[in-house]
């Protein structure tokens, strides 16, 4: 009888205990100052998350390289398509893109392209100014572009230094949201379009 009133008497003991501890947690679970709170968040300060971390991905448009855009070949004017009358020569390489939702609602593209620029045998070095046509078709075949722009791509070459790698990050071109679109894209020396 005594070893039944001791088991009683521990259980409403554990379940005494166990209210109270469950009192204390819940009445400050209010904050991080409170027994709760502290359990919770392990004694710091909560982390602010910023709702765009959980957002889906905007699409961006397709990237597509002109046909026969990806080289660009200069010769001393009179020794065109001579080796020792090479100047320099450019490629194309890389490129990529993400897109972010504006405000009013547009998708913000910001553009990467990279490259190559090797000097030939009749550079003296200097600057070169690669001109790299970028430009926003509409869906459809034989569809006038929305916009063309050709970008002005610096970069420094010594004489007879190897290749100089060159980058391009442009973020000035939107989209429409509905807009079913494509980045067209390639060396543009004035004389195709």
């Amino acid at each position: 009888m005594i070893s039944a009133f001791q088991a009683v008497t521990k259980m409403k003991l554990k379940t005494a205990f166990a209210i109270c501890i469950g009192a204390a947690a819940l009445g400050g679970c209010g904050g991080a100052e409170s027994v709760a709170g502290k359990i919770i968040t392990g004694g710091q300060e909560p982390i602010e998350i910023s709702p765009e971390t959980f957002a889906p991905p905007v699409p961006c448009p397709p990237m597509q390289l002109k046909l026969n855009t990806y080289l660009i070949m200069k010769y001393v004017r009179g020794k065109e398509n001579e080796p020792d009358g090479l100047l320099y020569q450019a490629t194309v390489e890389d490129w990529a893109n993400t897109c972010t939702q504006g405000p009013d609602g547009r998708r913000q593209m910001k553009l990467g392209f990279s490259g190559d620029v090797t000097s030939g045998p009749a550079w003296k070095g200097g600057e070169v100014i690669l001109p790299l046509r970028v430009a926003i078709v509409p869906g459809g075949t034989d569809a006038k572009p929305l916009v063309s722009e050709v970008l002005k791509i610096p970069v420094t070459v010594g004489a007879g230094s190897p290749s100089e790698t060159w980058t391009l990050i442009e973020d000035k071109f939107t989209v429409a949201p509905d807009q079913s679109v494509k980045v067209v894209f390639g060396f543009d020396d004035g004389g195709r379009r």
